[in-house]
């Protein structure tokens, strides 16, 4: 799905293509087995840094609610926006697809997977229209104090959802992400 992030382009493909290329062992590469992912060490400490830095944020989103800095919630709530997007795909790319194909043939943790896959997808689109709804620019769009209130209670909401996401993630889902030859 996402092959065009690794293909390169231009000539050098061509050169490429006409050589004849021996398919190593998954186990003996590092790869998951049909892709050409390979095991990444430090891939988990990665996403839990992020889950880190986008907790730091979603908390400077709340102080600067609580002083009802306009400028300052769009802001963060950019910064948010772009750091969770970064972290999805690297998420998407790198380690669900690592896993959907490690867990090939291990029913059980493969359904644990898909599951968190499909609930993250469903919650990447509530927060990426929580964060459209917020820092559109619209003229005639007044921050009142109606639309505090309900930014309040969103930013609530999706706080707590996303702190029992990553808490779930780190417990549950991370645990599963291990080299090639620990599977089976």
């Amino acid at each position: 799905m996402f092959e065009f992030l690794w293909k390169k382009k231009g000539p050098a493909v061509q050169k490429e293509a006409t050589k004849p290329v021996q398919q190593p062992r998954a186990v003996e590469q590092g790869v998951a087995p049909g892709t050409q992912l390979h095991y990444d060490p430090d891939l988990v400490s990665n996403l839990v840094a992020d889950h880190r830095a986008l907790l730091g944020i979603f908390g400077e989103i709340g102080t600067a609610m609580n002083q009802k800095n306009m400028v300052r919630v769009k802001q963060k709530l950019g910064e948010f926006g772009d750091g969770l997007r970064g972290h999805l795909l690297k998420e998407n790319i790198r380690f669900y697809v690592y896993l959907q194909h490690s867990l090939e043939g291990d029913d059980e943790n493969a359904a644990i997977m898909h599951e968190f896959r499909n609930e993250m997808q469903h919650i990447g689109k509530v927060v990426a229209d929580f964060l459209h709804k917020y820092t559109a620019e619209d003229e005639g769009w007044v921050w009142d104090e109606k639309m505090w209130q309900s930014f309040q209670e969103e930013v609530g909401g999706i706080g707590k959802v996303l702190t029992k996401r990553i808490q779930t993630e780190e417990n549950v889902l991370y645990p599963l992400y291990l080299p090639p030859n620990e599977y089976r």
